[in-house]
């Protein structure tokens, strides 16, 4: 501005010019009312809207059709000298406004009522929308934590212990915000579950859950396989590619085994995170992506800042909602549970013979090092072999319909030996059928080799199913 402006400026001021021109750029509606509800004055946009100048007419008529002032009229309270703003649907059109109404001062004594209405449409639906959605998820939460202690199962995640019902409202919590988790927990204790469980409830949920699992990257790929790369951006890249970061946006990013990213690695996510972008490799355009982080490990993330094998600044940016998943070992009142989720998952269809009391016995006894996992693979393993192993150690399956079967084959003056051989014939009998006449899997299940299970079988007369 030159210096000689400034009359010019202190002229048009005073005519009024300038605060014509002022008024008329605002965007919405102005309008200006007397103590009796007559219309001072009303901007160009006001008369364009109404169709005509409506000057000189009662506000509530001209302006809303009413005989009455409106219930709504804060034009009292105004000439007392307040601001006073509010939200209203018109009737006539049904959009919503912002009605800004302040007082106009003349020698410090309010004389008019002064309102400035703007359109407000699409962000009260905005705002309406989001308030009906945390209402909805509100009362969705309630409810699953009402019925959380009378579960048995939330989501895939089988458990009704104590533990267990302090995880699922973790879940819960951690569903309802947009903050990082972390999920500790040993191997094979669900980890990914979990994750997935947050993901599913939460309002990320019709995006991607992209899980990756960081110790199985190799060291000279992971930037490629997180960051995606151009064609032709190294040896080998002979099509462009996304990375992790571009699937997981508007979704979730499940990190497993978060202790194992390199601190380089560390240094560029970090970026991301703090919404600084990415590049591609090979690539000059930057990109952004709007992911939701969840990590998991089984290592104390504080030991490895302590070997400088983690950045601090990368830890607390992670670590918000720290989740606690408790080995198997520490919650064995959910072992039947388990035991009977898996049976069905892999042996629904196999007429699978159920565990013995024994059997259930040293499940009960065993600590189960690896966890959930080490559960479902012994339950695979009996379904496919009818065989029990925990930790190496086998236990074979009897294969006698009837628990009564031995105390009631015996025969009053049969020689042992003969009673033995009608006995042994019956169990190889049943071994077979229950194995479907496969002899690799009877001769398994029976603890002998396929030939000696071969002779038996010449000797009683099964060489052919009945």
């Amino acid at each position: 501005m030159q210096k000689n402006d400034t009359p010019k400026i202190e002229r048009a001021w005073k005519s009024g010019a300038l605060l014509k021109s002022i008024i008329e750029a605002f965007e919405g509606l102005i309008y200006v009312s007397s103590n009796d509800y007559k219309i001072e004055y009303i901007n160009a946009k006001l008369i364009k809207r109404r169709g005509h100048d409506i000057g000189k007419e009662t506000c509530y008529k001209a302006l809303h059709g009413r005989d009455a002032p409106c219930t709504f009229c804060v034009k009292d309270s105004v000439l007392e000298g307040k601001n006073i703003a509010f939200d209203i649907q018109d009737p006539r059109d049904q959009r919503w406004y912002l009605s800004v109404n302040t007082p106009v001062f003349r020698d410090s004594v309010p004389i008019a009522h002064l309102s400035m209405i703007t359109d407000i449409h699409e962000k009260k639906l905005s705002e309406i929308h989001l308030r009906e959605n945390a209402e909805k998820l509100r009362k969705e939460n309630l409810l699953l934590r009402s019925n959380i202690k009378h579960r048995n199962k939330f989501g895939n995640i089988v458990g009704k212990s104590v533990p267990m019902q302090t995880i699922y409202e973790q879940i819960l919590n951690a569903a309802a915000t947009d903050a990082a988790v972390i999920i500790y927990g040993e191997p094979g204790t669900g980890k990914e579950l979990v994750a997935s469980a947050i993901h599913d409830l939460s309002d990320r949920r019709l995006k991607r859950f992209v899980p990756v699992h960081c110790g199985a990257i190799a060291e000279n790929l992971i930037e490629s396989e997180f960051f995606g790369h151009r064609r032709g951006a190294f040896s080998g890249a002979i099509e462009e590619r996304r990375g992790y970061i571009e699937y997981a946006d508007g979704g979730s990013l499940f990190l497993d085994e978060i202790g194992e990213i390199s601190l380089p690695m560390q240094t560029k996510l970090l970026r991301v995170i703090e919404g600084s972008g990415y590049t591609p490799v090979g690539d000059t355009k930057l990109r952004k992506s709007n992911f939701r982080i969840i990590a998991a490990t089984n290592r104390n993330l504080l030991d490895l800042i302590e070997q400088h094998k983690m950045r601090e600044d990368f830890y607390y940016r992670i670590h918000i909602l720290p989740i606690h998943l408790p080995p198997l070992r520490d919650r064995k009142e959910d072992l039947p549970l388990l035991i009977d989720h898996f049976l069905h998952l892999h042996g629904a269809k196999k007429n699978i013979t159920p565990l013995s009391d024994e059997m259930i016995a040293k499940m009960l006894d065993y600590d189960w090092p690896g966890n959930v996992r080490e559960l479902q693979n012994v339950i695979i393993r009996y379904c496919a072999v009818n065989q029990l192993e925990l930790g190496g150690a086998g236990m074979r399956i009897p294969f006698i319909s009837d628990p009564n079967h031995i105390k009631n084959s015996y025969e009053p003056g049969m020689p042992l030996q003969a009673q033995m051989e009608t006995f042994e014939k019956q169990l190889v009998s049943e071994a077979l059928s229950f194995n479907r006449w496969h002899r690799g899997k009877t001769s398994l299940s029976l603890g002998i080799d396929r030939k000696t299970l071969f002779n038996k079988m010449k000797r009683f007369g099964l060489l052919r199913a009945p």
